[in-house]
C-alpha cells in the first residue's frame, strides 16, 4: 500500500515554536505502519454556520455539525525537555498487526502529524501548540464537507419518554492531575471548570471536551473518545425504549485529598439525584487515584438510591498474583471491565514506523514486542470504547 506526504497551509500551524520540522502523513486503512509518541486522536469536524468545531467560548451540541466519518488525525511528539510526565509511557498505534485489533485506528485513514522540536523548549508550550494545532488540523480536513451533501444524518435529541422507564445518567470523569494530564472543557482544565456538573450530552458529542493528558496510553482518554462516545450515544438511542437517558455528569478525576475525594464524590452523586436518575454508569480516566474517585462517586450513589455500574481497567500482571482492580468498595458490585492493561501483545514487525523511530526506552519501534496493552492507546479506554469482548465457556 501507498502513503503520501501532505502539507497543510502555514497558518494552521499559527505562531510555531522552534521545531526541527512538522510531518504530515496520510496513511490507509490497514497498512503495516506502527505509529509511535502518539498524543491524541481526533476526528475531523467542521460546523457549516462558522461556529469553531471545537469551541472555548458559546455551547457545543447545539445546531448542525459536519463529520468525515473514516479519518482520524493522530498527532505525535516525543517531548524534549528533561522533566517528562510523572507516568509517562510510549503510546503506540498498529494500523496492522496483533495490535490493531486492540483499537479502532486500524480500520481508518489516519493522518498523522509527527512534530519534531529543537531542544531548549518547555513540554508544557510545546503541547499546548501541538494540540491546538491538531484540532485546526482535524477542522481543516473536513472542510471539503461543507460543499457536499450528507451521506446520512443522525440527530441527537431527548424527546418525551414514557416515565415507568428507568432513568439513567452518565457520570464521566475528567482527568486533571496537572500539566500534561488536563482534559479540556471548551480549552479550560478539567479542575477550573466548576465540577462536578450536569451538562446536555449532546455538548459531549460536540467537542466541548478535547484531551491534553498523556497518562498511560491504553486508560486515556483521547479526543475522538468524547466526539464518538458509545456510552453517550447508547443511552440516546436506548431513550424511550429501555431507558429515559436522564443526563450527563462531568467529575473531576484525580483530587488530591481523602476529604476533596469524599466531598466531590458526594457531589456527583447529589448531580445525578437532581437529575432523577434511578441508575448511574460511572466512568474512569487513567488510572491510580482515579479509581478511588471513581469508586467513591459509586458508594455515594449508591447511598443516595442511584444504582450504579462502573466502567473500570484491570491492571494486574499476568505473572504475579496482584488484584487488578487500584480500589474497591463492596457498594460497587456492578463493573465492567475495559481489559486487563498489563496483558501483552504478541510482537509484530511493522512495514514502517512513522512518529519516532525509537520507543522512549530506547529500542527500535520496528523491533519491539511483545508489548504490554498499556501502551495501546485507548485500548483499555473506561469510557465504554470497547473493542474488547467476553467470552464465557
Amino acid at each position: 500500500m501507498a502513503w503520501e506526504l501532505a502539507t497543510f497551509p502555514t497558518e494552521l500551524m499559527g505562531e510555531a515554536p522552534v521545531l526541527d520540522g512538522v510531518e504530515v502523513e496520510i496513511v490507509p486503512e490497514g497498512a503495516p505502519v506502527r505509529v509511535t509518541h502518539v498524543l491524541d486522536a481526533v476526528e475531523p469536524r467542521i460546523r457549516p454556520d462558522g461556529r469553531a468545531a471545537f469551541p472555548t467560548e458559546g455551547k457545543a451540541g447545539e445546531g448542525r455539525t459536519n463529520r468525515l466519518e473514516g479519518v482520524t488525525v493522530l498527532s505525535c511528539l516525543d517531548f524534549p525537555a528533561e522533566e517528562r510526565p510523572l507516568h509517562e509511557q510510549e503510546s503506540v498505534v498498529d494500523l496492522a498487526g496483533p495490535g490493531a485489533e486492540l483499537t479502532p485506528f486500524a480500520q481508518a485513514t489516519n493522518v498523522v502529524l509527527t512534530f519534531h522540536p529543537r531542544g531548549g523548549l518547555g513540554n508544557e508550550e510545546l503541547e499546548a501548540w501541538a494540540r491546538r494545532t491538531t484540532l485546526s488540523v482535524a477542522e481543516e480536513l473536513a472542510r471539503p464537507t461543507l460543499e457536499a451533501e450528507p451521506q446520512e444524518v443522525e440527530r441527537f435529541e431527548l424527546g418525551p419518554a414514557d416515565p415507568s422507564l428507568p432513568a439513567v445518567a452518565a457520570l464521566v470523569q475528567l482527568s486533571d492531575l496537572g500539566p500534561l494530564y488536563y482534559q479540556y472543557l471548551y480549552g479550560v482544565p478539567a479542575g477550573e471548570a466548576a465540577l462536578p456538573r450536569a451538562v446536555d450530552p449532546a455538548e459531549i458529542l460536540d467537542g466541548a471536551v478535547t484531551c491534553g493528558e498523556y497518562h498511560w496510553a491504553a486508560l486515556r482518554n483521547p479526543t475522538i473518545v468524547f466526539q464518538r462516545n458509545a456510552l453517550v450515544r447508547a443511552l440516546f438511542r436506548e431513550h424511550g425504549r429501555r431507558l429515559r437517558f436522564a443526563g450527563v455528569v462531568l467529575m473531576r478525576g484525580y483530587e488530591q485529598s481523602a476529604e476533596d475525594k469524599r466531598r466531590a464524590a458526594a457531589a456527583a452523586a447529589e448531580a445525578a439525584a437532581g437529575l432523577g436518575a434511578d441508575g448511574a454508569i460511572v466512568t474512569t480516566d487513567a488510572g491510580g487515584n482515579s479509581h478511588t474517585d471513581a469508586m467513591l462517586t459509586v458508594r455515594a450513589c449508591e447511598a443516595a438510591g442511584v444504582r450504579t455500574t462502573a466502567i473500570v481497567a484491570e491492571m494486574a500482571d499476568p505473572d504475579s498474583t496482584s488484584p487488578g482492580l487500584t480500589d474497591w468498595v463492596p457498594e460497587a458490585d456492578s463493573i465492567v471491565s475495559a481489559g486487563n492493561a498489563e496483558e501483552l501483545v504478541p510482537a509484530w514487525r511493522p512495514g514502517r514506523v512513522l512518529g519516532g523511530g525509537r520507543l522512549l526506552d530506547g529500542s527500535p519501534a520496528e523491533e519491539a514486542g511483545p508489548i504490554p496493552v498499556r501502551n495501546y492507546l485507548g485500548a483499555a479506554n473506561q469510557t465504554g470504547q470497547f473493542t474488547l469482548t467476553a467470552t464465557s465457556w
